[in-house]
């Protein structure tokens, strides 16, 4: 059983509660003055290798849990940002009359730009535990604590390189190396990236309605589902490797990367991992999501990926065209939103409003990835390292000079792209489409609170081969294309079917996209003209799903 650790390390309280008693601002974790260069955030499993920096990132969760829940830099205070219990945090305003509660916005553009400083907010406050706990560790040991402080930060969990829900993420209990006079012991502490445990009168209702199940601890995968094994079914049945590729390589501007078009956007890939990763639960929940520890993992991650995005097309970094937003906790639904509009509750150093224009770039909060070292790097230089990583990590297997080479050849790629109105869907719930039996896409669609059209694109890849496969699936014809059948099911998460027929805005076309790979890791395939075909989509009867 896991000793009870010094209350000296683990309620470190009185310095950040006294920043928070006017404002916190979102800085990032900062580095030290005179520092060349910023700390990359780490993969979560080479992080659970070991070392100062495991320590203190376990202590430092710990710490965070452990605080009261009135703290505003709490886990669950921070956690509760995303969703429920939804209450105003860090003085930004009351909330609107007849909005949802929560903060965070989703299927619309503001999406990647609000979660930027959200995960910068955790990483913040994480590391400044650290750099406290850091410095109860004997004089010995101090200075390789000190530095495993500075230089950690929020670690990813990327789900399209290994889909495999992180190991680190199983055990109840871990070992950590801890204080003990002049020397260090190994303990066995609680695992915080296992579970959640809910404050009891917040269950109660001291904030309002919070879970309806009053569930104790966030869990996963409960009976007959088994953590981790069902999670990695689940996720192991996406191509993410490949949606992620075709986001990165094939979106032609911020939107269609971001939110959905011709390819599977970042968010609906973001929604599906949601979807497995706790096959179901409240990481599935739109309102207590946050409170998973595989939350920060995962939008840490997702942020990554936007970074690269941002580094392959610096030109397309953000939005730029204006729309009318959806409702959220202090913002009424259809307010006009822009580059500039305040991302909410987060400040910055001057009191006013982060922007989707001021959190554009990673270097405004103290972090970098691998390949992105801007300090010492040109812009070419880091396209050029973003691309080959990208090839490597998330493009075809073989990648060798020779296999390369023979790449570099046009060859014809097909897409079935899906798109439907949410309004008319009950959910969450998952859109499925099977071309001759074989599922080649699949839409998590999360929030109930969400309106608008949902576009999408699923690589055909798995059931066209050849030419002869996608001749007989297009149907061309000199009198023109005949509409070539697709199947579709609409599951909710209990495993109930929505009636397909429901669904009257579900339209499905099939696209043509000529497309030559590259011929060098440091380049991208190109994408030509497309031709696009209606289809004709049916109720899936029968088959396992």
């Amino acid at each position: 059983m896991a000793p009870k650790l010094s209350i000296a390390l683990l309620t470190l309280t009185a310095a950040l509660q006294g920043a928070a008693q006017n404002f916190y601002p979102i800085t990032g974790a900062r580095p030290s003055q005179g520092t060349l260069g910023v700390p990359a955030r780490r993969n979560i499993n080479d992080l659970a290798a070991g070392g100062p920096q495991w320590d203190l990132y376990i202590l430092a969760l710990l710490a965070l849990y452990r605080e009261p829940d009135e703290n505003p830099l709490s886990y669950f205070q921070i956690s509760g940002i995303h969703g429920a219990p939804y209450i105003e945090w860090n003085g930004a305003g009351p909330r609107a009359q007849g909005n949802w509660g929560g903060y965070c916005p989703h299927n619309e553009n503001l999406f990647l730009p609000w979660h930027r400083p959200y995960v910068a907010l955790f990483e913040q406050v994480l590391v400044e535990r650290a750099r406290q706990i850091a410095m109860s560790y004997p004089e010995r040991f101090r200075f390789q604590y000190v530095q495993a402080a500075e230089s950690l930060r929020s670690p990813y969990w990327d789900w399209a390189a290994d889909s495999r829900v992180p190991p680190s993420t199983v055990p109840p209990t871990v070992w950590v190396n801890y204080p003990n006079g002049n020397d260090v012991q190994q303990i066995e502490v609680e695992n915080p990236l296992a579970t959640y445990r809910f404050p009891r009168a917040v269950l109660d209702g001291k904030y309002g309605p919070f879970d309806s199940q009053r569930r104790p601890q966030v869990l996963r995968c409960r009976a007959p589902n088994v953590y981790p094994q069902s999670a990695n079914a689940l996720l192991s049945r996406r191509p993410l490797r490949q949606w992620v590729y075709d986001a990165l390589t094939r979106a032609r501007n911020f939107t269609e990367f971001s939110l959905g078009g011709g390819v599977v956007s970042l968010e609906q890939t973001h929604n599906a991992v949601h979807w497995d990763a706790a096959c179901g639960e409240q990481f599935l929940e739109f309102s207590l999501t946050g409170f998973d520890p595989l939350f920060m993992l995962h939008h840490t991650n997702v942020d990554r990926i936007w970074a690269y995005w941002q580094t392959l097309r610096p030109d397309q970094d953000i939005f730029t065209e204006p729309y009318w937003g959806q409702a959220r906790f202090s913002t009424s639904a259809g307010t006009a939103i822009r580059w500039d509009s305040p991302l909410q509750p987060f400040f910055d150093q001057r009191r006013a409003f982060h922007t989707p224009v001021s959190v554009r770039g990673i270097w405004t909060f103290g972090y970098t990835y691998e390949g992105l070292e801007w300090w010492r790097k040109s812009a070419e230089q880091m396209r050029q390292d973003a691309a080959r990583l990208v090839n490597q990590l998330y493009g075809p297997r073989q990648a060798g000079p020779r296999q390369l080479r023979r790449r570099a050849e046009p060859t014809t790629r097909y897409f079935a792209r899906l798109q439907l109105d949410v309004a008319e869907l009950e959910r969450p719930c998952m859109v499925s489409l099977y071309v001759k039996g074989t599922q080649v896409g699949s839409l998590a669609v999360m929030n109930p609170h969400a309106n608008g059209t949902m576009e999408t694109g699923f690589g055909l890849d798995a059931v066209v081969a050849t030419d002869d496969e996608a001749a007989a699936l297009v149907q061309a014809k000199v009198d023109g294309p005949a509409r070539p059948s697709f199947e579709a099911e609409i599951l909710k998460p209990d495993g109930s079917s929505i009636p397909v027929k429901s669904v009257t805005s579900l339209e499905v076309e099939v696209e043509a996209v000529e497309v030559t790979m590259p011929s060098k890791l440091e380049e991208l395939p190109q994408y030509g003209q497309s031709r696009h075909y209606k289809a004709k989509v049916v109720q899936r009867e029968g088959g396992k799903h």
